[in-house]
C-alpha cells in the first residue's frame, strides 16, 4: 500500500500510505520492482488479510509432462484459477524424495500441487471440477492431503526443489520465463528441444498456474565450455518463451545477466522512456548502476535478427495519425488534452494554457480477446460496456465498476484515472488489472510497457505508472487487462445502524474469512442513521452461505430493517446514488485508512449536511456531491483529512472555483518528483499543462 523511501539525494518520501489511490503518478509502484534502481526502500506498509475459511490440498500425478501441462491449460481455461498450481517433473521429483521423502511418487514423469482457497461452501465443487479437468488430461491419480501434516509434506518438498537440485550437479542455470498460460505445454516441449541441442539435461519446477517457467539447466561451471553453451540455451530459451507471446522474466528480475534480453521485447524508444525514470529519480544514476538497460547506442547482438520480427513497435493507422498530431504540437509548442467520451473532462486543475482535444474515437478496436489465457487486449477509445458486451459470449468481464457514467466510459479514461467502486477492495483498481499498455508520450513515440502474462517484472513496471496519470504523461491507445469469470450471483445484506455500529460491523467483516466483496454505507436523512451494505459474488451457493454468515453478524448488533437484494453484476448497486452525486456542481473523494470512515464522513457532513455521500469501508474512501463548496472550506477539508493521514481531491468543480484551487489539495514533497518525471516522459508539457496535482 504505502513505501517510505530515500533518494539519491538524501531526500525522504512517502509514496502511497495506508489510504488507498493517492493523486498523481503510482510512484509506489515504479519503485516496485525496480531492482534497487530508483530508491532505497526503509519502510513498507502492506495489507493484512484473513486466513481463507478453509483450503484443499491435492496432487496430481502423471505419466507424461506433456499431460501436466495440459491440465494447468484446462484448469485456467475453465476459469478455475487456483490460489496455487505449482509444478515438478521426473528429474525434480526424484531429488527431492532423495532429500525429503515428501510422498511424492518416484515413478511420476510429473506431478502438480493444486491448491484452492475460501469459504467453505462450493469449495469442494472447485476441487472436483479440478480432479475431472485432471482425469480427463491423462491423470493417473489425483490425492487430497487429509491432514495439515500431509499438506505441510507436500509443500515441504516444493519449498526444498531449488535446494534438492544440488545432488544433481555442481551448478545449475535458473531460467525465469513466463508464457501465456495455454501455451505451457508448447513452451515445456521447446525448452527440451533447446536443453537437449545445447548438450545438457534439466529439471522443471515452476509456478505453473502463471504461466512462469523455472527450468533448471544442469552443468559445471569449471568447464569453460559448458558455461558457454548453457548461457546461449538460456538466451535461445528466452526467445522462444518471447515468440510465444510471453516474457523474459517473470519474477527474479534482470539484474546486468538479461539486460540484452531487454531488446528481445522492448524496442529502443520503450528502453530509453524507462531509462529516462531513472534520470529523473537518480539524476547522476548513484543507485545500483549499470543494472536493467542494455546501450541502446550499439547493435543488438542477436545472431538471426532478419528471422527475428522483435517487439510489437508498429503503429495502427489509428496510433499514427495521433502520433502525428503529437510531433505537430511537439513544434508548433500547441498543448493536447486527450479525450474519449467526455465523461471525464473536468477532472484535474485548470489547464494552463488553451487545450487541444486529441481524441480517441478511432482507437476502438477489439485488438485479441483470449478467454483462454483470461486475457484482452483493445483500443483505449472502446467503451466499458462494449468490451462487457464482448466477455459475455464467454462468461467474463472486466471487474471495474466505476462510480460515474459507468459503462459508457472509455476504458483508455477508466486507466488514466484509475476510476473504480468498491469492488476495488476484492477485484483491484484498474492498474492492478492492466497487463500491458501502449501510449503515445511527449515526443510523438509509440511506448509500450507490460505484455499479456499474468508475471511480467522486466524492466520497470510502466503500466501502473502510466495508469492514473491522467492524461498528463501521454495519450494511451491500447490496453491488455485480465478478465475474470463472472459471478453466478451477486447479492448484498443490508441493515441501518448508527455510523459507528456500521464501522464496527465492517470490520469484523473484513476481519472474518466471509470474503466480502465491499462494505459501504448510505447516510440516510438526519445523518445519524446509515445503511451499510456487504456485498458478495460468487458461485450462487457461496453466495446464499456469505449471506447467511453475514445476517448472523448483523443479528444483535444494534441493526434495524434488514434486507436481502441481488444487482447487476455490471453496473453494481450503487448506480443511482452515483448519479445524484453527480448531479451536484462538485464531487469531493476522500481517501483515507479505513478505521478513519467514519470521522471524515462526520466532518464531511458537519459543514455540507445531507450531501449524497457514500462511505466505503473496506477501501478507507468516501465519494460524496456538493452544492457549494468555498475556497475556506476546501483547504479545511484538506487539512482535516490530513490529520486523518488521509488525501482528498474534487473529482469535479465549477470552473471559476479552480481558478483559485489546486483541486488535488496542499502541495506534497513527492509531487515535485512527479514533476522531473513529466517533464523526461513529455518535455515540452504538451500533455495537460497545468493539469497534475501542483498545478504542473
Amino acid at each position: 500500500m504505502g513505501l517510505k523511501v530515500i533518494l539519491a539525494d538524501g531526500q525522504i518520501l512517502n509514496f502511497g500510505s495506508a489510504a488507498c489511490d493517492h493523486a498523481g503518478f503510482d510512484l509506489r509502484g515504479l519503485v516496485i520492482g525496480s531492482e534497487g534502481t530508483l530508491a532505497v526502500v526503509t519502510e513498507v506498509t502492506v495489507r493484512i488479510l484473513p486466513k481463507p475459511e478453509k483450503v484443499i490440498t491435492q496432487l496430481a500425478v502423471y505419466d507424461d509432462l506433456a499431460s501436466a501441462a495440459r491440465s494447468v491449460a484446462g484448469i485456467i481455461a475453465a476459469g478455475i484459477v487456483p490460489a496455487t498450481l505449482e509444478m515438478m517433473d521426473a528429474r525434480i521429483i526424484q531429488a527431492v524424495e532423495d532429500s525429503y521423502a515428501c510422498g511424492y511418487p518416484r515413478d511420476a514423469a510429473a506431478v502438480l500441487i493444486i491448491e484452492v482457497e475460501g469459504p467453505a461452501v462450493g469449495l469442494e465443487e472447485q476441487a472436483r471440477n479440478i480432479r475431472a479437468i485432471c482425469m480427463a488430461n491423462n491423470c493417473r491419480e489425483i490425492r487430497d492431503a487429509a491432514t495439515a501434516e500431509e499438506r505441510n509434506r507436500l509443500w515441504e518438498g516444493r519449498r526444498g526443489a531449488f535446494g534438492a537440485v544440488a545432488r544433481l550437479a555442481p551448478n545449475y542455470l535458473v531460467n525465469d520465463c513466463t508464457v501465456p498460460r495455454t501455451l505451457l505445454p508448447d513452451a515445456l516441449d521447446r525448452v527440451a528441444e533447446i536443453v537437449k541441442a545445447h548438450g545438457f539435461i534439466h529439471g522443471n519446477v515452476f509456478h505453473a498456474g502463471d504461466g512462469n517457467l523455472h527450468p533448471l539447466l544442469l552443468f559445471d561451471s569449471r568447464d569453460a565450455d559448458q558455461l558457454k553453451r548453457v548461457h546461449e540455451a538460456g538466451w535461445e530459451i528466452m526467445k522462444s518463451c518471447v515468440a510465444l507471446g510471453g516474457t523474459i522474466s517473470g519474477e527474479h528480475g534482470i539484474g546486468r545477466e538479461k539486460m540484452e534480453a531487454m531488446r528481445l521485447v522492448f524496442s529502443d524508444d520503450d528502453i530509453d522512456a524507462q531509462r529516462s525514470l531513472k534520470t529523473a529519480f537518480d539524476p547522476t544514476h548513484m543507485i545500483n548502476p549499470g543494472k536493467i538497460f542494455p546501450d541502446t547506442s550499439k547493435p543488438f547482438p542477436l545472431k538471426d535478427q532478419a528471422a527475428w520480427s522483435g517487439p510489437d513497435d508498429i503503429l495502427t493507422p489509428a496510433e499514427r495519425i495521433v502520433a502525428e498530431q503529437v510531433r505537430e504540437a511537439f513544434s508548433a509548442g500547441n498543448s493536447l488534452i486527450p479525450r474519449g467520451s467526455g465523461s471525464q473532462s473536468e477532472f484535474g486543475n485548470l489547464p494552463a494554457r488553451p487545450l487541444l482535444p486529441l481524441r480517441t474515437d478511432a482507437l476502438c478496436s477489439m485488438v485479441d480477446l483470449d478467454p483462454s489465457n483470461q486475457y484482452v487486449t483493445v483500443g483505449a477509445g472502446i467503451t466499458l460496456g462494449d468490451i462487457q458486451k464482448a466477455l459475455a459470449p464467454s462468461n467474463q468481464w472486466i471487474p471495474i465498476r466505476p462510480a460515474f457514467n459507468l459503462l459508457r466510459r472509455t476504458i483508455g479514461g477508466i486507466t488514466a484515472t484509475g476510476a473504480c467502486g468498491p469492488e476495488r477492495l476484492y477485484y483491484g483498481a484498474p492498474r492492478e488489472l492492466l497487463l500491458g499498455l501502449r501510449f503515445i508520450d511527449g515526443r510523438g513515440r509509440l511506448i509500450n510497457a507490460g505484455g499479456k502474462v499474468v508475471k511480467n517484472v522486466a524492466g520497470y513496471d510502466m503500466t501502473r505508472f502510466i495508469a492514473g496519470s491522467a492524461g498528463t504523461l501521454g495519450l494511451i491507445t491500447r490496453v491488455t487487462l485480465k478478465t475474470a469469470t463472472c459471478p453466478q450471483r451477486c447479492a448484498l445484506i443490508s441493515a441501518k445502524g448508527t455510523p459507528d455500529v456500521c464501522a464496527d460491523l465492517s470490520r469484523s467483516v473484513f476481519g472474518s474469512s466471509l470474503g466480502a466483496v465491499f462494505a459501504a454505507a448510505v447516510p440516510e436523512k438526519g445523518r445519524d442513521c446509515w445503511r451499510l451494505h456487504i456485498g458478495f459474488e460468487g458461485f450462487v451457493d457461496t453466495v446464499e452461505y456469505q449471506i447467511d454468515k453475514a445476517r448472523a453478524l448483523f443479528s444483535g448488533s444494534g441493526f434495524e430493517s434488514e434486507q436481502t437484494d441481488d444487482y447487476d453484476v455490471w453496473s453494481g448497486p450503487f448506480a443511482g446514488l452515483y448519479g445524484e452525486i453527480d448531479s451536484r456542481p462538485y464531487i469531493l473523494t476522500a481517501g483515507m485508512p479505513a478505521d478513519m470512515v467514519t470521522a471524515a464522513a462526520q466532518l464531511l457532513n458537519e459543514k455540507l449536511p445531507d450531501m449524497p455521500m457514500l462511505a466505503d469501508f473496506g477501501c478507507g474512501r468516501i465519494v460524496a456531491g456538493a452544492d457549494m463548496l468555498s475556497d475556506i472550506l476546501w483547504k479545511e477539508f484538506d487539512a482535516r483529512i490530513r490529520e486523518l493521514e488521509g488525501h482528498i481531491i474534487l473529482e469535479k468543480a465549477p470552473h471559476k472555483f479552480r481558478e483559485h484551487n489546486d483541486v488535488f489539495g496542499e502541495f506534497r514533497p513527492e509531487w515535485n518528483l512527479m514533476h522531473r518525471i513529466k517533464n523526461t516522459i513529455d518535455p515540452k508539457n504538451i500533455f495537460a499543462p497545468g493539469c497534475m496535482p501542483g498545478r504542473v
